[in-house]
């Protein structure tokens, strides 16, 4: 873009800041103005007006939901009474700067205005006096924009009088530095790391902003690689001046040194012999909070020591609030402390005072957007497709064997790696034509965790890159002729039919269409500038995005280096392989979640379909726990309400990772209000005929149904009988929401409370002329279709969506009287924004429905699946699925049940958790 784009665009859009929603023709009203300005003053450089007027359409249509935020009772927002005498520099100074230089729509700053606004009303108020204490929890989804509401937050806590600053920024020095360079430039507004001049001198990002008077505020910490916390460079400035910023690594060395330099300024208590900082209030926000918590064999790294570490900072100072940040919080909510000497080290760091969820802008693609995502969670078998994003990538797997060791040989790249390169250069060059060019492009490879591999994958690639260039530039020759005509196949199957449909579901007024012709003509300008870079330890690479203004475009290739925290701007094409099987590994895993305006129809993911599986899995469990948010804020609920119901909800079951579940820990949970559905299934067919037959037995020992329409179903039966049925069936370990003895145990403790007393029970049956048939203990019934996500594994049958349920099975044992009440509070809920529908329901969804039943009636639904339906036959015998149907309890929370956790049992069901190769720690 030239220099003038950029300046008439930034004038646009402070034009038209006063406007909520500027209209198309107020838009083009101001361009045309502002751009014939520039003429009458000589400025001769050609402006395309219409890629401004989509740019700036894109920003405005962008709208955000408004937060949803759990609080404790006691704490009195001290903000209103302050607002207008705090002069609020630092913070207008980063709006102005995300408005004008990162083109943020004036609504989304809006939002992060309010949003930021409120969670500084959260934490203390820094000039108040006496002893206080704060403790938070900001969720948000995986690379939305969480280090700009910190940003946010650091720049208002600033303004208000908040004087150190401290910011946990991950376990590796890469992450530290990219989070110190980034508030170097949104908060500083200088270069921290010293002798890195810019044309501008030292000054970046908010310093090139005009600002009223001189914000002054000192880094303790630098920019480069080395530039963690030294207590022997922090000696010339003490507590209680300027305001100070430390950007440091969760490391217990690092933490251990600030809580020396800490309490080296301190003065004693006379009650406790501490030292202890009076009148100096700290600030400490985690990033990526649940890292903490990441069980390694390394000492520097343990979580224990790292959690104590933290608190000891905190308990230096009298007056202190912590914030925590992270997209996963469910290992926050499941990691209580040990038990132990609070005394020592203060209180845990559990948010109780407050919990925020905050909802994406409606332009961030996350696991719903790409996945796709059941309609109404629980309703049946309407979904929501995912964007048409995702390529196969099953022939990697030879080439690198899910268990493979560091000593593996790599001697040629997947077929699949090789198209995703070409599409990597595709999309560069269609992003030249569409005006972007001197903007950041970046493509993930993650295929191995171990660098001796990842070395050997890079100079392979390094090899394929020259040889595409060479072809490309001399275009002579069978081969160049051969990639040519490869990549115009690419991109008229491919690419064509992607952007078409995008545009249906995807509204980005800058996804104009494209020519071929037009990208052949840059082809060559977008390979020339590719480079790849190892990001691991040993590697060095560094993604040195702001050394480049005019654009990095990047090959990047790693392992865990690239999966938590660490962005990768400009993100379009990415490879990943890498098995996971818990929530929070896969969520950080996905670094394509994101924004990509202008080119998100030009992104690719190449991947396997047993992890497109397991991230469909996760968008379900993900978008359940928003969900349950807002209901419990409706409930005017607090943070250490929510943190039970999450550590008693079934999914914790399923995504809370092996190893930050301390050994031995007692959990619990409640089924209380849920449904526990069999969504993975073994592919063993001595299962499938053993669970047939003992659910065949079941059914011949109960007394004669009450109807057979449709279902064959059983009324008014004891739990005894379901109890029987649970005892002998064989579930998947991991689908641990159907575990047989804790299904057991939860439904013993309520018999004795006097609830689940009286049972429904339904043999299903698929109604269609095309079903095929089958006659299960005497009763003839249509097999029920459901697909295999999963139809490459050779161990796991996973349902599509994560969903055994069809559409109106689970009030089949519902009154009328209480079908009409579960219908109007879902449309109460719906009016009042608490569903993801985009219409009005016209039958209840899950929750509803089980709001309404009885304490004392369950239901349970057999689905007997058709074992014909698969490419791969993997047994003989219809396989036999279930969900039972809980209602709530009376006795709320009391109705949970405990199991205990340790190392073994995690290890049985889930196998080992990988870690990164010792060089790149």
């Amino acid at each position: 873009m030239s220099n003038l784009y950029e300046e008439v665009k930034k004038h646009v859009v402070m034009s038209l800041r006063d406007k909520a929603v500027p209209q198309a023709e107020q838009i083009k009203q101001h361009i045309s103005a502002v751009v014939q300005m520039q003429r009458q003053l000589g400025r001769i450089e050609e402006v395309d007006e219409a890629a401004m007027f989509r740019d700036i359409l894109s920003q405005v249509n962008t709208w955000q939901a408004e937060p949803s935020v759990l609080r404790d009772r006691r704490h009195v927002n001290w903000l209103p009474d302050r607002k207008a005498e705090i002069e609020w520099s630092f913070w207008k100074r980063y709006r102005q700067y995300l408005e004008e230089e990162k083109s943020w729509p004036s609504t989304v700053t809006a939002k992060l205005d309010k949003i930021t606004d409120a969670t500084l009303g959260d934490i203390g108020n820094p000039v108040q006096h006496g002893q206080w204490d704060r403790r938070g929890m900001v969720v948000g989804e995986v690379q939305s924009g969480k280090t700009a509401n910190y940003t946010g937050l650091i720049c208002k806590a600033v303004d208000a009088g908040y004087k150190l600053i401290i910011v946990l920024a991950g376990m590796t020095n890469d992450l530290r530095s990219q989070t110190q360079s980034r508030l170097d430039a949104e908060f500083l507004g200088f270069e921290s790391e010293v002798g890195k001049i810019h044309n501008s001198g030292s000054r970046i990002g908010v310093g090139l902003i005009d600002a009223p008077g001189q914000l002054i505020a000192h880094p303790l910490t630098y920019g480069s690689k080395d530039g963690d916390f030294r207590a022997n460079k922090s000696a010339n400035l003490q507590l209680g001046g300027s305001p100070l910023l430390l950007v440091v690594k969760k490391h217990t060395s690092v933490l251990k040194r600030i809580q020396t330099w800490v309490e080296n300024q301190g003065k004693l208590h006379p009650e406790t012999g501490k030292r202890i900082v009076d009148n100096i209030p700290l600030l400490l926000l985690d990033d990526e909070a649940d890292n903490a918590s990441v069980n390694t064999k390394k000492e520097d790294e343990d979580p224990t020591r790292i959690n104590q570490a933290i608190r000891l900072i905190l308990n230096a100072f009298q007056q202190k609030s912590y914030v925590g940040y992270t997209a996963t919080p469910f290992a926050n909510i499941f990691i209580l402390p040990d038990e132990e000497d609070k005394s020592e080290y203060g209180d845990d760091l559990f948010p109780k005072g407050f919990i925020y969820y905050i909802s994406p802008p409606s332009n961030y693609v996350g696991p719903a957007q790409l996945f796709g995502l059941t309609e109404d969670l629980d309703g049946g078998n309407n979904t929501t497709d995912g964007l048409p994003l995702i390529r196969n990538a099953e022939d990697a797997e030879p080439v690198f064997p899910i268990s493979h060791k560091k000593e593996l040989v790599v001697e040629e790249l997947p077929e699949s790696l090789i198209e995703a390169m070409q599409s990597f250069v595709i999309t560069c060059a269609a992003r030249r034509v569409r005006g972007q060019k001197e903007v950041h492009n970046s493509m993930l490879i993650h295929v191995t965790r171990f660098n001796l591999v990842q070395r050997q994958v890079m100079d392979l690639i390094n090899v394929e890159l020259v040889n595409m260039l060479r072809m490309i530039e001399y275009n002579t020759g069978a081969q160049a002729t051969s990639l040519l005509q490869k990549l115009e196949k690419m991109w008229e199957e491919d690419y064509l039919p992607t952007i078409e449909n995008v545009s249906k579901v995807y509204d980005d007024p800058q996804l104009i269409s494209v020519q071929w012709k037009e990208v052949r003509a840059e082809l060559l300008n977008a390979i020339t500038r590719i480079q790849v870079r190892g990001i691991n330890g040993d590697a060095g690479g560094a993604l040195d995005y702001d050394n480049n203004p005019t654009g990095l475009n990047v090959i990047a290739v790693g392992g865990d280096k690239l999966s938590r925290g660490l962005t990768l701007e400009g993100l379009s094409v990415s490879y990943y392989i890498r098995p996971a099987r818990n929530y929070d590994t896969l969520l950080q895993m996905g670094r394509w979640f994101g924004y990509r305006p202008g080119y998100v129809d030009l992104c690719r993911l190449y991947t396997t379909e047993d992890l497109v599986g397991w991230y469909e899995h996760i968008a379900v469990a993900n978008e359940e726990l928003r969900r349950e948010f807002n209901f419990m804020e409706l409930s005017k609920l607090t943070p250490e309400d929510y943190g039970l119901k999450v550590r008693t909800h079934p999914d914790g079951l399923n995504v809370t990772a092996a190893n930050k579940i301390r050994h031995g820990r007692r959990m619990q949970v409640s089924f209380s209000g849920h449904l526990a559905q069999t969504t993975i299934f073994h592919k063993d067919a001595k299962i499938h005929e053993e669970n047939l037959k003992e659910t065949e037995d079941w059914l011949r020992s109960l007394p004669p149904p009450a109807t057979e329409k449709k279902r064959v179903v059983w009324r008014d039966l004891p739990a005894a009988r379901v109890i029987n049925f649970l005892e002998n069936y064989t579930s998947h370990p991991l689908c641990r929401q159907v575990e047989g003895d804790l299904l057991i145990k939860y439904i013993q403790k309520l018999l004795g409370f006097g609830e689940l007393t009286s049972w429904t029970v339904a043999l299903v049956s698929n109604s269609a002329s095309t079903a095929t048939p089958f006659t299960i203990a005497g009763h003839k019934v249509g097999l029920i279709q459901r697909s295999d996500n999963t139809p490459d594994d050779n161990s796991l049958y996973m349902l599509k969506k994560s969903n055994i349920l069809s559409p109106d099975d689970e009030q089949l044992d519902l009154s009328e009287e209480q079908k009409t009440k579960a219908l109007t509070d879902n449309i109460t809920a719906f009016e009042s924004g608490q569903t993801r529908s985009k219409k009005k329901p016209e039958r209840p969804s899950g929750p509803f429905i089980r709001g309404v039943r009885s304490p004392q009636n369950g239901l349970l639904l057999i689905y007997p699946l058709d074992h014909s339906q698969f490419e791969k036959p993997f047994t003989s015998t219809p396989i036999i699925g279930f969900a039972i149907s809980f209602p709530e309890s009376s006795r709320g929370q009391a109705s949970a049940i405990e199991y205990q956790v340790n190392t073994k049992y995690w290890r049985d069901r889930y196998g080992e958790e990988e870690e990164e190769d010792d060089a790149a720690a």
